[in-house]
C-alpha cells in the first residue's frame, strides 16, 4: 500500500523558536538564532536574542514565544530591536554553535552594502504607443516608476535611465 500525501508542502525545516531557547541556559540570551529560509542570501541574516517571554500554552497548537532580538538581516542592522511573536511557531529556526558565532560576526563585518539602482521610467507598451501615433498624440510619453519604501527595500531611482518595455511573459514563450 503506497502513502498518498495530500496537502500544502512546505519549505521550513528545522524547529520552532521555543524548542530551541527554552532548552537553553537563560533562555538563549546573547545567543544567535537563524531562520532555514534565510540561506538563500548569500549576505548574512541572523537574530542576536535580547529577551525571552514564553507565552500561554493553547492546547494541540504550536507554543508561540515573544522574543525581543537584534535583528541582521541581508547584512543590515536594525537600529532598534524587533519582536518576533506571530512567526514564533514556525519550525525553521536554527541555534547558531557558539563556536561560530565569530564567524558569523566576521561576514557581517565584511559584507558589501547592497545597491539596486532602478531606472525612473519605461517607454509605453508598443500597443498604447501605435494608439497614441493614430490620434494624433505625444506617443513620446514615458510612464514614471515608482519605488516604494520599506525597511528591508534598498532600491533608489535613477530618474537620467529609461528601460525598454519588455514584458517578462513571452520571455519563455516557445514559437509554434
Amino acid at each position: 500500500m503506497s502513502v498518498k500525501l495530500i496537502g500544502r508542502t512546505t519549505n521550513l525545516y528545522g524547529k520552532t523558536l521555543w524548542e530551541i531557547l527554552g532548552n537553553l541556559r537563560t533562555t538563549g540570551v546573547g545567543r544567535l538564532v537563524t531562520r532555514n529560509s534565510y540561506d538563500r542570501y548569500e549576505e548574512p541574516s541572523f537574530f542576536k536574542v535580547l529577551s525571552v517571554e514564553p507565552t500561554a500554552q493553547i492546547e494541540d497548537k504550536p507554543r508561540k514565544v515573544i522574543v525581543h532580538v537584534e535583528k541582521i538581516f541581508r547584512g543590515k542592522r536594525y537600529k532598534e530591536p524587533v519582536e518576533i511573536y506571530s512567526v514564533s511557531y514556525k519550525p525553521d529556526y536554527r541555534l547558531i554553535p557558539k563556536d561560530e558565532e565569530q564567524l558569523w560576526w566576521d561576514r557581517l563585518a565584511n559584507c558589501k552594502p547592497r545597491e539596486k539602482v532602478v531606472p525612473g521610467s519605461i517607454e509605453l507598451p508598443p500597443l498604447m504607443r501605435l494608439v497614441l501615433e493614430r490620434d494624433n498624440k505625444d506617443s513620446n510619453i514615458k510612464l514614471p516608476l515608482k519605488v516604494r519604501g520599506g525597511r528591508d527595500n534598498i532600491a533608489q531611482t535613477d530618474t537620467t535611465k529609461t528601460a525598454l518595455y519588455s514584458p517578462s511573459f513571452f520571455k519563455n514563450q516557445q514559437s509554434s
